[in-house]
């Protein structure tokens, strides 16, 4: 019997699922009822479809001014679609190697890895679209209550619905023209997007495992036990906001955020270090930071949110797994731990493989990004918002789906905007398909084995 793409290839229904997405939303955005004006170009089209099915936020139109009702409501489906759909794929993925037993699968779904049949999986997803519709609607809500003192009711409630969708799915795009930038004031709507964005990012595992441990806490009166993967994610995530926040604000307290009162510079340093490692919303002029800042807004995004989440970047554990390697192989250990934890060599190596390969994949992008837009134009004689910074900016925010922009966006050319979709696309898609095909793999046997010889490294 022929052997079925949807049993054994997971990873390329995804990209086909992605890919499917955005072609039919570059369609609907193409047409003339999406656009105020003109209608987009292909390319635009395209880019922005891809933009929102892949949670991204990087925009070459002004989305409240170019795009119709009809438009936004297109992008606003694709957030959705894009949001929803990694975290169900995502959860599949962790069910499917929850049947193997193993440790790494127990760990990352310590409660649903047991008895995975097909009423589980059901279920699972089910609670997904319970949890994404309970959560949005609750930040619709809330946001509304603060928005309807800016616009009419009507207004208020779509901007309400969007921007909480949008906040969840991590996506960052807003009908706003410039962002959330008019908000910088209001600790209200600060709150309520930044609670939104850390909820996207850190997961459906992990929110139900808190949930979890909350309800049988109340119940039996036990000691809680936190399994690895949510300490890895609430503690990895509260480390790097805080630890963003802070630089952010000793870098641009006498910067960028000189002229605002103390308690706003905190409000919107916090903002900027937890919607720079995966949302894309902004509350200041990113183009208007300093380089430092910029370089660690770059590392932020790289880093990203959590696995099964709505979040981009190479995900924490990916990051923590290999800061614990490096660190123990610094103390003449052989393996990696954290919390006390010796973390799978199998995963150990997927990780590895996702930084070495994220990383290659984002010089190639800046090198040709450089090679197209600029040609081979001297350094000094670059234009502004067109140099390195600025592309390798651009690109780590496509690749890790943030959406994050010093500008440079808007002044791509075809060749360019070509590039960022593939890197919007693989930084979606690429680290969980290959965590896929390196999981569905890792059991495989090894025919031969090369022999040995020493080489020198230093």
């Amino acid at each position: 019997m022929q052997k079925s793409l949807f049993n054994y290839r997971p990873e390329a229904l995804i990209l086909q699922s992605f890919l499917l997405a955005a072609l039919l939303g570059a369609i609907l955005l193409k047409l003339p009822i999406s656009s105020t004006e003109t209608p987009l170009s292909w390319i635009n089209a395209l880019f922005m479809a891809t933009s929102a099915v892949c949670v991204t936020g990087l925009s070459v139109v002004d989305l409240g001014k170019d795009l119709t009702l009809f438009g936004q409501a297109i992008i606003l489906f694709l957030i959705q679609l894009g949001g929803l759909g990694i975290m169900t794929f995502s959860m599949l993925f962790l069910i499917f190697i929850g049947k193997r037993i193993s440790l790494y699968s127990q760990l990352c779904v310590p409660d649903l890895s047991q008895d995975m049949g097909s009423k589980n999986v059901r279920y699972s997803v089910f609670l997904i679209f319970v949890m994404t519709f309970v959560i949005e609607s609750v930040g619709a809500v809330l946001l509304f209550l603060n928005l309807k003192n800016y616009h009419s009711i009507s207004f208020a409630a779509y901007s309400s619905i969007f921007h909480s969708i949008s906040a969840f799915c991590n996506s960052g795009f807003s009908i706003y023209s410039d962002s959330l930038m008019r908000f910088n004031n209001n600790p209200n709507i600060l709150l309520i997007m930044m609670t939104l964005i850390v909820l996207g990012g850190l997961g459906f595992i992990v929110i139900y495992d808190i949930v979890t441990i909350i309800r049988n806490k109340k119940r039996h009166n036990e000691k809680i036990f936190i399994n690895l993967h949510t300490k890895i994610a609430l503690a990895g995530s509260l480390f790097f906001i805080i630890f963003g926040a802070i630089s952010i604000w000793l870098l641009e307290n006498r910067g960028l955020m000189r002229d605002m009162p103390v308690a706003y510079q905190f409000f919107n340093s916090f903002f900027l270090s937890v919607t720079s490692r995966t949302a894309g919303f902004n509350t200041v002029d990113i183009s208007l930071l300093s380089s430092p800042t910029l370089l660690l807004l770059i590392s932020l995004m790289f880093i990203g949110g959590c696995p099964g989440s709505t979040a981009g970047g190479i995900k924490i554990h990916t990051f923590l797994s290999v800061f614990a390697l490096i660190r123990n192989k610094m103390k003449g250990l052989e393996m990696a731990s954290l919390f006390g934890r010796k973390i799978p060599n199998d995963t150990v190596d997927r990780a590895l493989t996702i930084f070495i390969s994220s990383l290659l994949i984002i010089f190639v992008a800046v090198f040709l990004l450089q090679l197209i837009e600029n040609k081979l134009v001297p350094h000094l004689q670059v234009k502004l918002r067109e140099g390195f910074l600025d592309f390798l900016f651009e690109s780590v925010s496509a690749f890790g789906t943030v959406g994050l922009s010093t500008g440079a966006t808007s002044y791509l050319s075809f060749w360019g905007k070509a590039i960022t979709i593939f890197l919007m696309l693989i930084g979606r898609i690429g680290p969980l398909t290959l965590g896929i095909a390196l999981q569905t793999r890792q059991k495989s046997k090894i025919v031969y084995e090369f022999p040995n010889e020493e080489i020198i490294v230093s």
